[in-house]
């Protein structure tokens, strides 16, 4: 029987990228066990021995812009841009409303950067894609996204093949996005608004179906895609690359946040929770209480966080860790008592680090609207929900961590990607085009 040949295109694929890169590089590995061949084409260099068996990595670098020519001039002239988590200064940005000069600029900056961070990388992309499709003849092709371009790629490549394509969305493309989404400086430009929904049309009306990591952005889509088959594969976790329990946690209550932190996402509330908490118990102020946190922050962000930090007086209380390595951050939660997970304002999206934490036993807390699409997930995976606006709930939280120890939490449902294969497998092996349906979680 011949293998069944699988032919990814990702810009990011690899354990020390963005977390969205490990969506499919943990289902190529366990596809890989099911019987797939397994080519990617990646715009990241590739990691020596990070490769699933079973699996080809074609790295295909992406190509100098105007953008990268402007960074390199202004980074000669004025020296190194913001630290990854930058030092206090000042106060956050505004929100109103940018003036005509500041929205001449962000058009600018969008030109020189568009589709997105990949820019320089999708003619070329598609170039290498259509030579890697005559050599290893695929059976099906999965674009996956953001960078969204991994789809106007796919499109490219498999332009007149009678191949399968279908398109994997880890969050929204060219929407629906929330109002927040507005002060963003790509996704709030006019140029974005203009041309991305064109582009989506293009590629989606050209695809074979959509695959959707969340019901919620399923249904959306399905309502302005009505005659595009839409599936739900939920993100999951490797527990191959995930550390063992830690031996030396850390004193006290120990609280991490390993993450990103831009548009919505606040950890104001998580701050005054902690300081009413520990109001209430001193002893674990003595105790060694304090929350970590590890990633990256837009500098608006980083600004807001430290105004927040200073205005409770919790400088003691809080350690900022910048950006580290994945493992190194995995070890910060597994030395915790619980894991923070933020999801402010995308009703539509769910960080998957919230996976990792489940998966290895830590008590987590994912602090978003109650009916947003990360609550309903964070609920069937055992964590515990509670709205930004809600501090004395989230100081329960913190008080039951507090009282629990180090006891650990086992996931109530499977989340693997050893388990998620297998729906994959179902869904790519379709000989057919689907009949359009309501997305729902395959189980």
């Amino acid at each position: 029987m011949t293998a069944r040949r699988l032919l990814v295109i990702t810009y990011y694929f690899g354990p020390d990228g963005p977390v969205g890169g490990l969506r499919w590089l943990g289902m190529t590995k366990y596809l890989a066990r099911l019987g797939w061949r397994i080519a990617v084409v990646t715009g990241v260099p590739p990691v020596a021995d990070e490769a699933p068996t079973g699996v080809h990595v074609e790295w295909c670098p992406r190509l100098w812009t105007l953008s990268d020519g402007w960074r390199l001039l202004r980074r000669v002239a004025f020296g190194p841009s913001l630290q990854a988590f930058p030092a206090a200064s000042g106060v956050a940005h505004s929100s109103e409303r940018p003036g005509p000069l500041r929205q001449l600029g962000r058009e600018v900056w969008a030109f020189l950067t568009f589709p997105d961070e990949s820019r320089g990388w999708l003619l070329h992309a598609a170039a290498r894609t259509r030579s890697v499709m005559r050599r290893f003849r695929p059976h099906v092709v999965v674009s996956s996204g953001p960078p969204h371009s991994a789809h106007l790629v796919a499109a490219l490549a498999t332009l007149g093949s009678a191949v399968p394509w279908w398109v994997d969305l880890r969050d929204p493309w060219a929407g629906p996005l929330e109002k927040i989404w507005e002060s963003d400086r790509m996704l709030g430009s006019r140029l974005f608004r203009i041309v991305a929904p064109r582009l989506e049309r293009f590629a989606f009306r050209a695809a074979t179906g959509i695959i959707t990591n969340t019901p919620q952005l399923g249904d959306a889509l399905t309502v302005r895609y009505p005659d595009v088959p839409v599936v739900c594969v939920p993100n999951g976790v490797d527990p191959e690359r995930l550390p063992p329990p830690a031996r030396d946690r850390y004193p006290g209550l120990g609280i991490a946040y390993t993450g990103w932190l831009y548009t919505g996402r606040d950890l104001g509330p998580v701050v005054q929770a902690l300081k009413a908490f520990l109001e209430h118990h001193p002893e674990a102020a003595r105790a060694g209480a304090k929350l970590r946190v590890a990633g990256r922050a837009d500098a608006s962000h980083a600004r807001a966080f430290y105004n927040a930090v200073a205005a409770a007086g919790m400088e003691p209380y809080v350690e900022v860790l910048g950006p580290l390595p994945r493992a190194e951050a995995l070890n910060v939660v597994s030395r915790s008592r619980l894991a923070v997970v933020l999801a402010q304002e995308q009703e539509l999206q769910i960080p998957a680090k919230l996976y990792e934490s489940v998966a290895m036993g830590i008590p987590t807390l994912i602090v978003t609207p109650p009916h947003s699409a990360a609550a309903v997930e964070g609920n069937r995976v055992g964590a515990v929900v509670r709205d930004s606006a809600d501090l004395e709930g989230i100081a329960c939280v913190l008080e039951r961590a507090w009282r629990d120890g180090s006891r650990e939490r086992s996931c109530p449902v499977p989340i693997t990607y050893e388990a998620i294969a297998p729906m994959v497998d179902k869904v790519l092996q379709q000989r057919r085009h689907p009949e359009p349906q309501r997305p729902r979680p395959l189980r």
